[in-house]
């Protein structure tokens, strides 16, 4: 059978140990808060500034040469926002023979419409390079909105 122990501890014993430990804990909980950044960058009732303007508000097009196929590439953007992205005139043809256009606009587009950057687009696995295609002339149609002190 065991034998019972029964272990006195002395107050000063007691409190030379948990002070100290107190403090450890008050100082890591405080060095946890100061350097770990909160996930946004706002409050909810917080008055956000509006950004500098990047583009020229607007619809602006162009045109995609897929094989012997010509896509007309619609975006549609506000001064600092890209609203929607759209594919214009796609016959039936083109649809049929490019089955996965039409998805990964829409999905593009979505993004975009969230206020994802241009650069940080999630691209899906099964329509990755008809997206890298897309990324490309909406590139393109983009410059021709970029105010003239925004491009690099």
């Amino acid at each position: 059978m065991a034998k019972t122990r029964i272990v006195v501890l002395k107050l000063k014993k007691l409190l030379r140990f948990a002070i100290p430990a107190a403090l450890v804990l008050a100082l890591f909980v405080l060095l946890l808060v100061l350097f770990i950044k909160p996930k946004s960058n706002h409050s909810k009732n917080e008055i956000v500034a509006p950004t500098a303007a990047m583009y020229r508000a607007g619809v602006y097009s162009s045109v995609i040469s897929l094989n012997d196929s010509l896509l007309n590439l619609e975006v549609v953007v506000d001064t600092d926002h890209i609203n929607s992205v759209r594919l214009v005139n796609l016959d039936e043809a083109t649809a049929a023979m490019y089955p996965l256009m039409e998805p990964a606009t829409a999905d593009i587009s979505a993004q975009l419409a969230a206020g994802t950057a241009l650069s940080d687009i999630t691209l899906s696995e099964s329509s990755k390079y008809t997206q890298t295609l897309l990324l490309g002339g909406i590139r393109a149609t983009l410059e021709k909105a970029m105010l003239p002190e925004t491009t690099q």
